[in-house]
């Protein structure tokens, strides 16, 4: 897909995650590949309803493919899919960088938000899914180095913009090895990687 058509894409894409359901939606699509409305509200914690509504505005905004429809007995179920010119599309370098140049500043702000409180919803979604496992198995995720290992680091703001510059550099040395994005993973891991003034203040006082 051509860079010019490609950037309304992005662009919508992030309109989408500035909502948490939808950004919720849209990841989930992004890890499994494809799914169906019902498959997605168990995975999420949602009501099926409020996954259909959700669906009707990605359609919308031109993210899903057309679904594939399965017909069964006696109902029709359909498979939804994120468009291939995305997915292809996030994985090149600076993708968010150029995409976010078209925001406003309330969208921005939106935008900063839902990423908050999807990291706080995959956060707590790791705890029950770490609460219900053996003590014995999730020992074996880490010692196999499966299982990331949490931490918060209070650090000062030129040793932070160090770190992030060197991660930059890593990134980009990564685009030109995988040009296009590794190609299909069979498991993605998620990164948390965020600078965040005051928190240890906040923390402390409550």
């Amino acid at each position: 897909m051509a860079e010019e058509s490609l950037e309304p894409l992005l662009r919508n894409a992030i309109e989408a995650l500035s909502d948490p359901t939808r950004g919720a939606i849209l990841l989930e699509l992004g890890r499994v590949g494809e799914s169906t409305a019902t498959q997605l509200a168990r995975q999420l914690g949602l009501t099926a309803n409020n996954v259909y509504h959700h669906m009707r505005v990605l359609t919308k905004l031109g993210l899903l493919e057309p679904p594939r429809v399965v017909p069964g007995k006696t109902y029709v179920e359909k498979y939804y899919r994120l468009k291939r010119a995305l997915v292809m599309g996030a994985r090149g370098p600076g993708w968010l960088d150029r995409a976010q140049r078209t925001l406003t500043l309330a969208e921005r702000k939106a935008l900063i938000i839902s990423v908050c409180l999807r990291t706080a919803q995959m956060l707590r979604r790791a705890a029950r899914r770490y609460e219900e496992m053996d003590a014995a198995a999730l020992d074996d995720l880490f010692n196999r180095q499966q299982l990331g290992i949490f931490s918060i680091n209070q650090m000062q703001r030129e040793r932070f913009v160090y770190r992030l510059a060197g991660l930059r550099e890593l990134i980009a040395r990564e685009a030109e090895l995988f040009p296009e994005g590794g190609g299909e993973l069979e498991a993605t891991d998620v990164v948390l990687m965020a600078g965040l003034p005051f928190f240890w203040e906040t923390v402390l006082q409550n």
